[in-house]
Protein backbone atom coordinates (compact mmCIF):
# COMPACT_ATOMS: atom_id res chain seq x y z
CA UNK A 1 0.00 0.00 0.00
CA UNK A 2 1.42 3.33 -1.03
CA UNK A 3 -0.76 5.91 0.81
CA UNK A 4 0.09 9.59 0.85
CA UNK A 5 1.10 10.35 4.49
CA UNK A 6 0.05 14.00 4.11
CA UNK A 7 -3.51 12.98 3.25
CA UNK A 8 -3.80 11.18 6.58
CA UNK A 9 -3.04 14.38 8.52
CA UNK A 10 -5.69 16.54 6.87
CA UNK A 11 -8.69 17.12 9.10
CA UNK A 12 -12.08 18.36 7.96
CA UNK A 13 -12.40 22.12 7.88
CA UNK A 14 -14.96 23.63 10.23
CA UNK A 15 -17.83 25.32 8.40
CA UNK A 16 -17.33 29.04 7.90
CA UNK A 17 -20.25 31.34 8.79
CA UNK A 18 -21.43 33.94 6.33
CA UNK A 19 -23.48 36.96 7.35
CA UNK A 20 -25.48 39.32 5.15
CA UNK A 21 -27.84 42.21 5.77
CA UNK A 22 -31.51 41.31 5.46
CA UNK A 23 -33.19 42.37 2.22
CA UNK A 24 -36.87 42.40 1.33
CA UNK A 25 -36.38 38.99 -0.27
CA UNK A 26 -35.16 37.67 3.11
CA UNK A 27 -38.09 38.96 5.18
CA UNK A 28 -39.83 35.58 5.41
CA UNK A 29 -36.61 33.87 6.56
CA UNK A 30 -36.10 36.53 9.22
CA UNK A 31 -39.70 36.15 10.41
CA UNK A 32 -39.24 32.38 10.60
CA UNK A 33 -36.25 32.80 12.91
CA UNK A 34 -38.06 35.45 14.99
CA UNK A 35 -40.95 33.03 15.51
CA UNK A 36 -38.58 30.19 16.48
CA UNK A 37 -36.90 32.42 19.04
CA UNK A 38 -40.23 33.65 20.42
CA UNK A 39 -41.45 30.06 20.80
CA UNK A 40 -38.26 29.08 22.67
CA UNK A 41 -38.66 32.11 24.96
CA UNK A 42 -42.29 31.17 25.66
CA UNK A 43 -43.70 34.29 24.00
CA UNK A 44 -45.67 32.62 21.20
CA UNK A 45 -46.18 34.14 17.78
CA UNK A 46 -46.87 37.88 17.52
CA UNK A 47 -50.30 38.59 16.04
CA UNK A 48 -49.52 42.12 14.91
CA UNK A 49 -49.51 43.39 11.36
CA UNK A 50 -46.16 43.18 9.63
CA UNK A 51 -46.42 46.77 8.40
CA UNK A 52 -44.13 48.12 11.14
CA UNK A 53 -41.66 45.27 10.57
CA UNK A 54 -41.30 46.16 6.88
CA UNK A 55 -41.30 49.93 7.45
CA UNK A 56 -38.59 49.81 10.12
CA UNK A 57 -36.28 47.58 8.08
CA UNK A 58 -36.83 48.82 4.54
CA UNK A 59 -38.40 52.29 4.42
CA UNK A 60 -36.34 55.46 4.96
CA UNK A 61 -35.54 56.59 7.50
CA UNK A 62 -34.40 53.13 8.61
CA UNK A 63 -35.15 52.41 12.24
CA UNK A 64 -34.01 48.79 12.43
CA UNK A 65 -31.28 46.64 10.95
CA UNK A 66 -31.04 42.85 10.73
CA UNK A 67 -28.59 40.27 9.47
CA UNK A 68 -28.91 36.57 8.64
CA UNK A 69 -26.16 34.08 9.36
CA UNK A 70 -25.63 30.96 7.27
CA UNK A 71 -23.41 27.89 7.56
CA UNK A 72 -22.75 26.04 4.32
CA UNK A 73 -25.80 27.73 2.79
CA UNK A 74 -28.15 26.74 5.64
CA UNK A 75 -29.97 29.39 7.65
CA UNK A 76 -28.33 29.39 11.08
CA UNK A 77 -29.42 32.55 12.91
CA UNK A 78 -30.02 36.28 12.96
CA UNK A 79 -29.24 39.49 14.75
CA UNK A 80 -31.41 42.61 14.88
CA UNK A 81 -30.75 46.08 16.28
CA UNK A 82 -32.27 49.54 16.58
CA UNK A 83 -30.92 53.02 17.27
CA UNK A 84 -31.78 54.91 20.44
CA UNK A 85 -30.45 57.90 22.28
CA UNK A 86 -28.18 57.72 25.32
CA UNK A 87 -29.05 60.67 27.54
CA UNK A 88 -26.05 60.32 29.85
CA UNK A 89 -23.63 60.19 26.90
CA UNK A 90 -25.55 62.67 24.73
CA UNK A 91 -25.26 60.52 21.63
CA UNK A 92 -26.85 57.68 19.72
CA UNK A 93 -26.55 54.12 20.93
CA UNK A 94 -27.07 50.95 18.94
CA UNK A 95 -29.31 48.50 20.80
CA UNK A 96 -28.82 44.82 19.98
CA UNK A 97 -32.40 43.63 20.36
CA UNK A 98 -32.06 40.03 19.23
CA UNK A 99 -29.28 37.55 18.60
CA UNK A 100 -30.49 34.03 17.92
CA UNK A 101 -28.61 31.05 16.55
CA UNK A 102 -30.22 27.67 15.95
CA UNK A 103 -28.95 24.90 18.23
CA UNK A 104 -26.91 22.91 15.66
CA UNK A 105 -24.79 25.97 14.82
CA UNK A 106 -24.25 27.59 18.22
CA UNK A 107 -20.60 26.55 18.40
CA UNK A 108 -19.67 27.35 14.78
CA UNK A 109 -18.88 31.05 15.05
CA UNK A 110 -22.21 32.32 13.70
CA UNK A 111 -23.00 34.25 16.88
CA UNK A 112 -19.59 35.96 16.82
CA UNK A 113 -19.98 36.81 13.11
CA UNK A 114 -23.46 38.28 13.65
CA UNK A 115 -22.27 40.31 16.65
CA UNK A 116 -19.38 41.59 14.52
CA UNK A 117 -21.83 42.93 11.92
CA UNK A 118 -23.89 44.64 14.62
CA UNK A 119 -20.80 46.27 16.09
CA UNK A 120 -19.56 47.37 12.65
CA UNK A 121 -22.93 48.99 11.84
CA UNK A 122 -22.94 50.80 15.19
CA UNK A 123 -19.58 52.27 14.31
CA UNK A 124 -20.65 53.17 10.74
CA UNK A 125 -23.65 55.02 12.18
CA UNK A 126 -21.38 56.95 14.56
CA UNK A 127 -23.02 55.56 17.71
CA UNK A 128 -21.29 56.26 21.01
CA UNK A 129 -22.08 52.82 22.38
CA UNK A 130 -23.51 49.39 21.68
CA UNK A 131 -25.93 48.02 24.26
CA UNK A 132 -27.63 44.69 24.81
CA UNK A 133 -29.48 42.94 27.59
CA UNK A 134 -28.83 39.43 28.82
CA UNK A 135 -31.10 37.56 31.16
CA UNK A 136 -33.59 34.80 31.65
CA UNK A 137 -37.29 35.17 30.97
CA UNK A 138 -39.34 34.94 34.14
CA UNK A 139 -42.14 32.41 33.59
CA UNK A 140 -44.44 34.05 36.13
CA UNK A 141 -47.03 36.41 34.69
CA UNK A 142 -46.80 40.04 35.69
CA UNK A 143 -49.36 40.84 38.36
CA UNK A 144 -50.81 43.82 36.47
CA UNK A 145 -51.12 42.25 33.02
CA UNK A 146 -51.34 38.55 32.35
CA UNK A 147 -49.64 38.98 28.96
CA UNK A 148 -46.61 40.84 30.34
CA UNK A 149 -43.37 39.04 31.09
CA UNK A 150 -40.96 40.00 33.83
CA UNK A 151 -37.33 39.76 32.83
CA UNK A 152 -34.31 39.76 35.06
CA UNK A 153 -31.46 41.08 33.00
CA UNK A 154 -28.09 42.69 32.93
CA UNK A 155 -27.50 45.55 30.50
CA UNK A 156 -24.13 45.50 28.80
CA UNK A 157 -22.67 48.68 27.36
CA UNK A 158 -19.69 48.71 25.02
CA UNK A 159 -18.25 52.19 24.41
CA UNK A 160 -17.38 52.74 20.77
CA UNK A 161 -14.50 54.82 19.44
CA UNK A 162 -15.36 58.20 17.96
CA UNK A 163 -15.94 58.14 14.22
CA UNK A 164 -12.87 59.37 12.33
CA UNK A 165 -13.28 62.28 10.01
Amino acid sequence: MNANPLALRISPVAPFPTVAAVTRADADLLLQLCREQAALDGRGTPSRSLLEFHEALFEPPLRAWAWLGHIDGELAGYAAATVGFSWPDQGYRFQLDALYVRAPWRECGVERALFGEVRAMAQRLGCVQLQWNAGALDAAAHRFDRDAHATDCVRYTLPLPAKAG
